[in-house]
Formats: C-alpha cells, structure tokens, sequence
C-alpha cells in the first residue's frame, strides 16, 4: 500500500436523485455512497447499485454512470452516447465537488431530438450534479492500522505516544512480548511509526511482503 498524505475526504450521505429534461428527452441520475475505504467493496456496491438502476429503467436508451474512489482512482462510461459527452461530465459532477467512495448514474429517456454533444454534457453534468446535491455529503478521515510489540514495562511510554499520535487501540494481545494493534488517521502513519521507533525497545510490525 502506498503512503498517503491526504486521509479526509468527502462522502456521499446517502441516496439522491436529480432531473434534467431538454427537447423531449429526460435524464434521470441517481446517486449514492459506496464503502468508505474499500476498494474491492466499493466496486461489488457500484455493481448492485448499476444493477437495480437498469432494472427500475428497463426501456432506457442509456445508463451512463461514474464512480471516485480514493484519489486518482475512478471509472466512467459514455454507454453508447459519443464519446467525451456523457461518461466524463457524470463523473465531473463528483470530482468538482471532491465527492470519493460515492457513485451516479445518469438514465437517458431520448425524445427524438438530437442534442449535440455540447447538449449532452449539460445534460448529464446538470442531472448527475442536482443528485450528488439532494445526496448531501460530509467528511470522512480513512484511517490505517499501524502494530507495535514492546516489554510491558515501556507501556507507559508506548500510551503516551500513540495518543500523542492521534491514534486509538483497537487490539492487544500477549505474546513473546505485548502486542497493540492501533489505527490512525493514513495520513499520520508514517509520523506515529517513526515516533515508535524513537522509543528503544519498541518495534514497529509490518506485514511480510
């Protein structure tokens, strides 16, 4: 895993939706949260969540949608729309507003006319933002864990750095010496390790790679 510096970022509240009508045809987005701070989670979510979109819009022309995970991590489709004019509007209807973890989906109802592409990136920049909008956000801080074993006699010492650290216990156990498991905000990981390792007779354990 790499070392993160930013660990705050806003999230989707809940389920919102949004509409945009322009020369007979309806565009419908949706919008949602998927699971903070997991990748393999977050990408099951998104698929039930595209799912049940498809399913309640059956005779839609298209289902473009667009998701943000972390940072630089996303996918977008134009589903059949030209290319540039649906996928990458939907999904920058979350990136400005520095929406992560969170999904919309855009349904499009064709009324016959032709909007050009200049037409369909409002559209679906309009639908997809008015859903992230009614959703609501706030932020959430992903946190890493970070694992110590030391002699229980430095765990005065140890205490006194995690909490200086901004770190919370989540596990101990005893077993060739104490073990505390900690988690931390991922951007303070890499301090609260190295303030560990200032203390003689504490050792940081790090996954074996």
């Amino acid at each position: 895993m790499s070392e993160l510096t930013r660990d705050t970022f806003p999230v989707l509240q809940g389920k919102g939706e949004g509409i945009y009508k322009a020369k007979g045809s309806k565009f419908v987005a949706y919008a949602g949260p998927l699971v903070f701070g997991k990748k393999t989670e977050s990408e099951a979510r998104a698929k039930e969540f595209l799912e049940a979109v498809r399913k309640a819009h059956h005779s839609a022309r298209h289902v473009v949608y667009a998701w943000q995970l972390g940072e630089g991590e996303h996918r977008f489709t134009d589903d059949g729309e030209p290319a540039g004019s649906s996928g990458a509007p939907t999904h920058g209807a979350l990136r400005s507003r520095d929406l992560h973890y969170s999904i919309v989906a855009v349904v499009r109802y064709f009324g016959g006319v032709k909007l050009g592409v200049g037409g369909l990136i409002e559209a679906y920049r309009a639908a997809a933002g008015e859903a992230c909008d009614n959703a609501g956000s706030a932020p959430r801080t992903l946190e890493v864990g970070v694992t110590v074993s030391f002699n229980p006699a430095l765990t005065g010492h140890v205490m006194m750095v995690g909490k200086n650290g901004g770190a919370r216990i989540v596990a101990e156990r005893y077993e060739r010496e104490f073990v505390l498991d900690w988690t931390v905000a991922a951007g303070s990981r890499v301090g609260l390790e190295a303030a560990f390792e200032g203390v003689h007779g504490v050792t940081v354990v790090r996954p074996k790679t």
